[in-house]
């Protein structure tokens, strides 16, 4: 009788431990996504004002990307150092980033952003929007082709929702042409590939996402840098010296640069503990909230279709996440040997 008293309260702590586990893990994973939201959101309303025509005028895009990442290398100071730093990896079964990969990466992350700030140029607004939308489709099927992930048709479905109502909140009359088409591709599948590539090396690698951003983020400022001004006055018809700096330009690219520091760190941390599938669809609950921040802050109007199209958005996103826990939960069900 003793014996199965025991073997119950043994069996009741267990479950009590697990669901505090769960619980704890379903807090941490809400505080990450809260922190690439809000950083991610507070950026865009803030770069509005500093690179808007009716703001301060700051066109230099590229550039900009370069001092954001210029910044983000402070990250390399919060890195483990030395033996001890060492030894800790080792047992992590963590393994030494070739530099062949390091640098395929900066490559692949360099052209999206280049690409992007192209595509901005040679295409309508409208078919910029569709091409960033049609980022969640390429995540999947890179990942399907090159990486052996399975899609559930319920999975299927929700990103089919989320799509639909995206594209009814942004989509605006669409023309498209040769060179811009072929510049949206690059940066669709380059964008596409940079995120999987995040989470692959994170998980091959066995590092942690401030140690990969660390380590890639002093070259994409070198690379960004580099090719950054050239870039921008090809794209707007004047170099960055040409820029007339006030106090106001240099408070708002301060906060512009100390929230790239944690958009950067918390969309590697997002990306690291979920997948490039998952940040893709359920970042997108981001282009809702910029819209109404958008009317909130910059009196930008909203019409029925961005209302209509956000709440579809949210709807496909929700149920996307419910999917993806419960897909989770059999997986690890599957997993847990039988007692």
């Amino acid at each position: 009788m003793d014996a199965n008293h025991d073997r119950e309260s043994v069996h009741e702590s267990v479950v009590m431990s697990i669901a505090a586990s769960s619980s704890r893990l379903s807090t941490a994973d809400a505080m990450k996504w809260a922190s690439n939201f809000v950083s991610s959101v507070a950026i865009v309303m803030v770069n509005k004002q500093l690179m808007g025509a009716s703001g301060l005028a700051f066109q230099y895009a590229t550039t900009l990307c370069g001092m954001h990442f210029l910044c983000t290398m402070s990250v390399r100071w919060c890195r483990p150092r030395g033996a001890a730093a060492a030894r800790a990896e080792a047992a992590k079964g963590g393994r030494e980033l070739p530099q062949k990969k390091l640098l395929a990466f900066v490559a692949v992350a360099s052209t999206s952003i280049i690409s992007l700030n192209l595509s901005l140029m040679l295409n309508h607004v409208g078919f910029y929007q569709l091409a960033k939308l049609l980022q969640i489709p390429a995540v999947c099927l890179i990942e399907v082709a090159f990486f052996g992930r399975k899609v559930s048709w319920a999975l299927a479905r929700a990103i089919g929702v989320v799509m639909f109502g995206v594209g009814i909140a942004t989509l605006q009359e669409t023309t498209m042409n040769f060179w811009g088409t072929i510049v949206a591709a690059i940066a669709v599948l380059s964008t596409s590939a940079q995120q999987i590539l995040v989470s692959r090396l994170q998980s091959e690698y066995s590092i942690s996402s401030n140690d990969l951003l660390g380590r890639t983020a002093p070259l994409m400022a070198l690379a960004m840098l580099t090719v950054g001004p050239f870039l921008d006055q090809i794209l707007t018809g004047s170099f960055i010296t040409d820029y007339y700096w006030t106090g106001e330009s240099v408070m708002f690219l301060s906060a512009s640069c100390l929230l790239a520091i944690w958009v950067n760190i918390s969309q590697y941390m997002c990306i690291g503990t979920f997948s490039a599938l998952s940040f893709q669809v359920i970042g997108h609950v981001k282009t809702v909230f910029i819209f109404f921040f958008g009317w909130l802050l910059f009196d930008i109007p909203v019409t029925w279709n961005n209302v209509i199209g956000g709440l579809v958005a949210i709807a496909g996103i929700s149920y996307y996440s419910h999917i993806a826990s419960l897909e989770k939960e059999n997986a690890a069900q599957t997993r847990r040997p039988s007692v």
